[in-house]
């Protein structure tokens, strides 16, 4: 091929790539077939004088995210990769885009329901925008007084503007007798009451330890050694899981939270891992079909992948 030849092509492929035209417009300019264009464009693509790259978008591990949304059939799935090995930095990677991902989906009318949970609550300061939305707390109070599902669901709301219904109940009190009479005060009526307008749910994984779980520390430890002996290797919103994903009744009768078939209901249920320590356990809340979409790091993603 001659230099005027290779040179038009270049011409061709700039005007086509970088400019936008289309293979339409760039045959009436050039007095060409938009059949020879669309020849000479795939050539500039085989020859190498084209060559195309196609970006992560931010920290995302693409092909990761996929393969992990098609195993589990989900929604959405973000496969995170941090900067750091440290575990807290890649604790606030996947809050960042927990909250980017909310940003995308939420549309004004939808109402959020909120879980609690120490990672969960990393994503609020990334939370710039969001459209008309109510808020509704899903799960009990466990954890400090700012990292709680209350503090989260407050804070939510202030950004979207909507209205809001915490949920000033202990995650898990002393009996079923207990957690009946609490239920039929008026403010916790109204949120669970409430459960069933929720469209998009952000849940944790907790795994069953102390480090993993605020559900594990609302219990004694003879409780939750005892609970581990059962099965018990993974929970969300309270809802105590086996390695399998497997429900275990456990905790039940005296959680204060949305119900299991309440959870199944909702058309859109984000869950939020990160740290090594809940490998499995996100293992475990994916098996168990409660959540139609994860957001976590790439670690994670890869082991419960194998």
């Amino acid at each position: 091929m001659g230099a005027d030849e290779l040179f038009q092509r270049a011409v061709i492929a700039r005007r086509y790539y970088l400019e936008g035209r289309t293979r339409v417009e760039i045959a009436e300019e050039f007095g060409l077939s938009r059949f020879k264009v669309a020849r000479m464009l795939e050539e500039a693509l085989e020859s190498g004088m084209v060559e195309i790259t196609i970006h992560d978008p931010g920290s995302i591990d693409v092909a990761l995210s996929t393969e992990l949304q098609r195993k589990y059939a989900l929604q959405h799935a973000y496969a995170v990769s941090a900067e750091s090995k440290n575990t807290d930095d890649r604790v606030e990677a996947v809050a960042k885009a927990m909250a980017e991902l909310l940003q995308s989906i939420l549309r004004d009318g939808d109402v959020i329901g909120v879980d609690c949970g120490r990672t969960m609550t990393r994503i609020a300061p990334y939370l710039s925008a969001l459209p008309q939305c109510d808020v509704v707390q899903l799960t009990g109070l466990a954890g400090g007084l700012t990292s709680n599902g209350a503090d989260l669901t407050r804070r939510i709301s202030e950004v979207t503007g909507g209205r809001s219904w915490p949920l000033y109940a202990p995650y898990v009190v002393a009996d079923a007798r207990t957690a009946a009479s609490l239920a039929s005060t008026p403010q916790i009526e109204d949120a669970f009451a409430n459960h069933g307008r929720v469209t998009c749910a952000l849940v944790s994984v907790g795994g069953w330890n102390p480090d993993a779980s605020q559900v594990y520390t609302s219990v004694s430890e003879d409780e939750a050694s005892a609970l581990y002996d059962e099965g018990v290797r993974a929970e969300t919103c309270g809802l105590l899981l086996d390695a399998k994903g497997q429900r275990v009744a456990g905790l039940d009768e005296r959680r204060m939270g949305i119900t299991e078939e309440g959870l199944r209901a909702i058309p859109t249920v984000v869950a939020i891992s990160a740290g090594t320590a809940k490998i499995e356990a996100t293992r475990a809340v994916l098996l168990s079909g409660l959540v139609s979409a994860l957001v976590t790091d790439t670690e994670i993603a890869a082991a419960v992948l194998e």
